[in-house]
Formats: C-alpha cells, structure tokens, sequence
C-alpha cells in the first residue's frame, strides 16, 4: 500500500492552511513598523536637538549636589533615561542598608531593558523575509495545482500574491534592519547616559543615607 500520497496531501493542506495566517502576520508587521517608524523619527529630532546642546557630562556636578537631573537636561533626554534617573533619586534618598544593592539592580534592568529594545526589531529583520518566503512558495503551489487543471485565473492570482509576498517581507527586512543598526548604536549613548547619571548622582553618598 502506497501511503505517500495520503502524506503529500496531508502536507499541501497544512502549507496551504499557513497562507492566511503568513498574510495577517505580513500586514500586521507592516502596520507595526509604519508605527514604529514614527517614534523612531520623533525620537531621532529629539537625539539630534541634544547633540546640538551641552553635553551630559558637562552637567556632572549638578547632578551630584542635587542628585537629580537638571530640568534643561530632562527635557532633551529620552524618557526611559529620565525615568531611570527618577528612579535613582528615589532610592539614594532611601536609608536602606542595601541601596548599593538596588542602585546595581536597576543598572542592571535598566540595561536587560535597552538590549529588549534592540532585540524587538531585530525579530522583524528575520521574521520579515522569512514570511515573504513562505508566502511566495505557499501560492505557489497551489498555483501549479491549478495549472495541471488548465486554471490560468487562480495561477496568474498565486503569482500576484506570491511576489507581492515577497517584496513586502524583503521591504519589512531592509527596514527593520536600518532601524536595527540605528537603534544600536542608541542604545550605546543611551548605556553612557546610565552610567554617568549612576555614577553622578551616587557619588559621596555614603551607607547610611544621602549626601545632606
């Protein structure tokens, strides 16, 4: 008994199955990144606008006596660094005998944090093509389905769909990696900004209490 066309069949219904979902997938993905690409542009004005104004380490001293960030200073960084630095005032003015232990705790979360960033966009630089793939060869098939049957409608709609496929997971790919290698290096300023603002606003705290 000859049971590999029953597995051939068993294997075209589930690769035909995955085209709606590869589809969605495909549209939500670039519904995500038009999305992303205009936070991605606010926050790329508003990098450039501080680059353009006084360093961070020139305002190293003002951090350590007020053990805060300046507001001139605040309102040109991002606010997930704003935040971290709020956060660390709140616990070098806390009289806690393991301060240095949370100070190293949020540093730490602070950078699993960044690297979370990095890594969200860096799935789309994989996941896109890979979709695009898989919606090429999935159409396809069923395009060659319908050939054998002389359908020429339902082959020139799964060309159509399978190159459309194509360039969007490509497009997603070329973005999604332009946005990677940006991000990248954002998040290397962003590591510098932490731990100057750590060691800023810790220094002459001692183990009992904040600098008075």
């Amino acid at each position: 008994m000859n049971i590999f066309p029953a597995f051939q069949t068993i294997l075209y219904t589930v690769s035909t199955a995955m085209l709606y979902p590869v589809v969605i997938l495909l549209i939500f993905l670039c519904l995500w990144i038009i999305l992303y690409a205009g936070g991605f542009v606010g926050e790329a004005v508003k990098r450039r606008h501080f680059r353009s104004d006084r360093h961070l380490a020139e305002f190293l001293d003002d951090m350590k006596q007020a053990k805060q960030l300046p507001p001139e200073v605040a309102e040109n960084l991002p606010l997930g660094i704003v935040a971290y630095a709020n956060e660390l005032r709140d616990i070098i003015h806390d009289k806690s005998p393991f301060r240095d232990e949370k100070v190293e705790d949020l540093n730490q979360r602070k950078e699993h944090a960044l690297a979370r960033e990095v890594d969200k966009i860096r799935l789309i630089v994989r996941i896109g093509p890979s979709l695009g793939l898989m919606g090429t060869l999935i159409p396809m098939g069923t395009g060659l389905a319908g050939l054998t049957q002389g359908n020429m409608a339902q082959l020139s709609s799964s060309l159509i769909l399978a190159f459309t496929t194509t360039v969007v997971g490509l497009a997603l790919g070329i973005t999604a990696h332009f946005f990677s290698v940006v991000k990248e290096r954002w998040v290397t300023e962003d590591m510098r900004h932490v731990n100057l603002i750590t060691e800023a606003m810790t220094r002459g705290v001692d183990s009992q209490g904040a600098a008075g």
